[in-house]
């Protein structure tokens, strides 16, 4: 696994830039949520992986859902602002899911597996894969390098307070993440990318993106979004 220490992320970090509902890097994270919440059923028993400080379960998902992390202040965090009744957040080491087989629904990775190093990748894949139910589903994303994102990250890394630099490790494109994860046996239902000119428009208007959004996910068959997705089945 990297070696960059994730405990040295303030608790909470994103979700109070998700929190402002204002501004680029607060569209981005709203808009991405969306993406991925439309992919997973509401009535599905879910475990987003790597959940950090809750907010995907916190505010997309109101059924019962398990949010799962490395970073003992990420899951403090999420407990203290978003556990409740049915949704609940468990920290985890990082020799694997502590859950029976054909545990869940479905699964989320949303911007983890960059993060993991490729022993790391394989083990998480194949928990997610033993964790879920026949015809479960398994939701990733990750950013995509077949895009302008390289471009985008040189520059978050410059001028935000928290650079990926150290963070991202795996770089993958929609193809390479679709081999990715038929290597470990799942079959992939839909792939593509999404997130291209919506977050920045939020610089003008919060209400103008949600439109570009919308127009935006008629796109996503084509590589061109910062973020790579695939949508993926226990057969």
């Amino acid at each position: 696994m990297n070696k960059f220490d994730y405990e040295s992320i303030p608790a909470g970090y994103y979700d109070q830039i998700f929190r402002k509902s204002a501004g680029i890097q607060s569209s981005w994270h709203y808009l991405k949520f969306c993406f991925i919440s439309e992919l997973i059923s509401e009535e599905n028993y879910h475990l987003d992986f790597g959940c950090g400080p809750g907010t995907f379960l916190g505010n997309f998902r109101k059924k019962k859902s398990l949010g799962v992390d490395i970073s003992s202040e990420q899951i403090r965090y999420a407990n203290e602002n978003y556990s409740s009744h049915d949704v609940i957040f468990q920290l985890i080491d990082s020799s694997g899911l502590p859950f029976e087989d054909n545990t869940f629904d479905s699964i989320s990775l949303i911007e983890v597996i960059e993060h993991l190093d490729a022993k790391t990748i394989s083990m998480v894949l194949n928990e997610c894969y033993r964790c879920l139910k026949k015809q479960g589903v398994l939701v990733l994303s990750t950013p995509n390098y077949h895009s302008l994102w390289p471009i985008l990250e040189f520059f978050v890394n410059k001028l935000s307070p928290l650079s990926y630099l150290d963070q991202h490790i795996s770089k993958f494109n929609t193809s390479s993440l679709s081999n990715l994860v038929t290597h470990h046996n799942f079959k992939v239902r839909k792939k593509g990318s999404f997130l291209l000119l919506s977050p920045f428009t939020a610089y003008i208007s919060w209400k103008l993106s949600k439109k570009v959004f919308n127009f935006e996910k008629k796109l996503s068959n084509f590589n061109i979004g910062f973020l790579s997705f695939n949508y993926c089945v226990k057969e």
